[in-house]
């Protein structure tokens, strides 16, 4: 009989420490998925951020093409003809160019605002 004891005990101090290594191993697995999670929100906010400036850039280089391309079949073709004389034809492309160089100010001085109030809360 105190040899069945023995072998029994012998048994629950080995199933200690698999219970032990899992309770270790879901603690660990709890606290990476909460690191992730808030990872994952931000990394969406952000990506959401950069879709959303890079659709309006989009969306303003067609509204813009639209409008002159609308405008020129429209009016008489010595109109349209006067106005390539003060309209440069590369007259898209800078816009765009100042409309993103703007953009990406303001998303500078965003992240930069960020930034500091992120800090200054710490």
């Amino acid at each position: 009989m105190p040899v069945i004891f023995g072998i029994l005990s012998s048994v629950a101090a080995m199933a200690r420490l698999p219970a032990l290594a899992a309770f270790l191993g879901g603690l660990f697995a709890q606290v990476v998925s909460i690191f992730a999670m808030r990872f994952t929100v931000s990394t969406a906010i952000q990506m959401g951020a950069i879709a959303s400036i890079v659709g309006l850039t989009i969306t303003l280089l067609i509204a813009l093409k639209t409008l002159l391309f609308g405008l020129s079949a429209v009016f008489p073709p010595l109109y349209s003809q006067a106005m390539s004389l003060i309209v440069p034809n590369n007259l898209i492309p800078c816009a765009t160019a100042i409309f993103s160089a703007n953009v990406v100010r303001w998303v500078w001085t965003w992240q930069v605002y960020f930034i500091q109030s992120v800090a200054s809360a710490r």
